[in-house]
């Protein structure tokens, strides 16, 4: 269906592929705002019910975004550049990644053709080199494109801008983006977490505008990609962190208790796990708290409550959910698994969590900046997990050393657990002291998030979107 495109307001195409940019801008305040001053129409991957229910009075129409496999030929070649970028990115994950995937390779063959690629990628690491190489990566994907559904999609939507809702997360949602971009329509993303320039791969997509967290996410794009310029960008904050700061996301404590089945009456200490891929052994730490809670002397004596990973729960954190251990309680995550996404009414859980929790603890993790921001004491753990003898480019403790989380666990914001000793010292501090760090938070916070934790992320969103298509439209 052709729509009338002398209608006043910019009509705007949002791009879904996972469960995360749900809850970040259909969720948030993004998309309601957005319905006031655009004509909006939603590509999405995601075709979940309560989602699907939920937008459908802030949106023209609803299209699935269907899946489809690039050629084998555009697949190898961004792989071998998205290699070469971590040979020149070299963060801590890339040499990390570097590791892993040497040691995966077992044969005789695959140590032959990894030495290839890594040989290749080092010659080629250079930022005039991947600019070439990401430019032709783009004509391949344009060349090869395994359908021509989305030409005829952006032809009929004759969209104002197309808003790729996260950039690194679904790779399908990549391939409509270049389309867009090569059919000569504005695009747009949002560069969804702090890690994301350090730790994940390139930036494949020519998006004309990005809009992201805050100051330093900004510094670390322009310097990585000559090609974008200052007035490309947009700091809006994060919308995910916006549910903490609204009262309807926070239930009363006793409420909140009598969900997770926990005493109001006495404090609780909220565990955050990893990826069990990312963290190895974590089973450890968590037994060692629970050990530590259950010998301290504190009155009223902490309980724990374990928020395990929607991505990656290791079967020994599996087994010990089920062992009813007392004072333990390890609640049902409410995202649906196929879509990586979380239920409107986790939203309310997590935020409940983190208001309500006397101290939180975990390996080195956006959550951190979440209970920062909520003035609550942290603590992350920079030292292996005990009895484990992990490879050196699997160490537990390598995180905190990431370029994106040094600053963290350098701040003074949270305790950086370097032995047993500090966690069961680091425990009691948080607990009958915790607004010992009080200063250091805010200072940090504020130098990192800059006057975004307001609760408005989402709403800033709408409005720089609405702000580009009216641009656009006019011309």
């Amino acid at each position: 269906m052709a729509f009338d495109t002398t209608e006043k307001k910019p009509h705007i195409v949002l791009v879904v592929a996972r469960g995360e940019a749900v809850r970040n801008f259909l969720y948030s305040d993004t998309l309601p705002e957005l319905s006031k001053n655009a004509r909006v129409t939603l590509l999405s991957l995601v075709n979940h019910g309560e989602v699907i229910e939920y937008v459908r009075p802030f949106v023209d129409q609803v299209i699935l975004l269907k899946e489809y496999q690039e050629s084998s030929l555009v697949a190898k070649f961004r792989y071998f550049v998205h290699t070469t970028h971590y040979r020149w990115l070299w963060s801590e994950n890339a040499k990390h990644m570097w590791a892993l995937h040497r040691a995966r390779a077992t044969t005789t063959t695959q140590k032959i053709k990894r030495s290839l690629l890594e040989w290749s990628a080092m010659l080629f690491a250079h930022k005039s080199m991947l600019k070439i190489l990401t430019s032709i990566d783009f004509q391949f994907s344009w060349w090869f494109r395994p359908t021509k559904d989305f030409d005829k999609l952006f032809r009929e939507l004759q969209p104002d801008l197309v808003f790729n809702c996260s950039h690194i997360h679904g790779p399908h949602a990549d391939l409509p983006m270049r389309i867009a971009k090569k059919l000569g329509y504005r695009i747009a993303t949002f560069v969804f977490s702090w890690d994301n320039l350090t730790t994940r791969s390139r930036i494949f997509v020519p998006y004309d505008h990005y809009l992201m967290w805050n100051e330093r996410m900004k510094d670390l794009l322009l310097d990585q990609y000559d090609r974008i310029k200052p007035r490309q960008i947009c700091i809006t904050g994060t919308p995910q962190f916006d549910f903490h700061f609204k009262e309807k996301y926070i239930l009363p404590r006793k409420d909140l208790c009598k969900k997770l089945g926990i005493d109001p009456d006495r404090p609780f200490v909220l565990y955050t796990t990893g990826m069990d891929t990312d963290f190895l052994d974590e089973h450890k730490f968590i037994e060692e708290v629970i050990k530590i809670l259950r010998d301290t002397n504190l009155k009223p004596k902490p309980q724990l409550v374990v928020r395990t990973y929607i991505k990656g729960t290791s079967p020994e954190i599996q087994a010990m959910a089920e062992k009813n251990i007392p004072d333990v309680v390890f609640p049902p995550i409410l995202w649906d698994k196929q879509w990586i996404m979380p239920l409107r009414e986790d939203l309310t859980i997590y935020s409940s969590l983190l208001h309500h929790c006397a101290l939180g603890i975990n390996p080195a993790s956006t959550v951190s900046l979440e209970l920062m921001a909520l003035d609550k004491p942290v603590i992350n753990i920079g030292m292996e997990p005990p009895g484990s003898d992990l490879p050196k480019w699997e160490k537990f403790s390598r995180h905190v050393e990431y370029e994106h989380y040094k600053p963290v666990a350098e701040s003074g914001g949270t305790m950086v657990a370097r032995s047993l000793e500090d966690l069961k010292a680091m425990i009691i501090r948080g607990l009958s002291d915790p607004d010992a760090d009080h200063d250091e938070r805010k200072v940090f916070m504020r130098k990192m998030m800059g006057n975004t934790l307001d609760g408005q992320s989402g709403k800033r969103v709408a409005e720089c979107l609405i702000k580009l298509g009216n641009i656009y439209k006019k011309r």
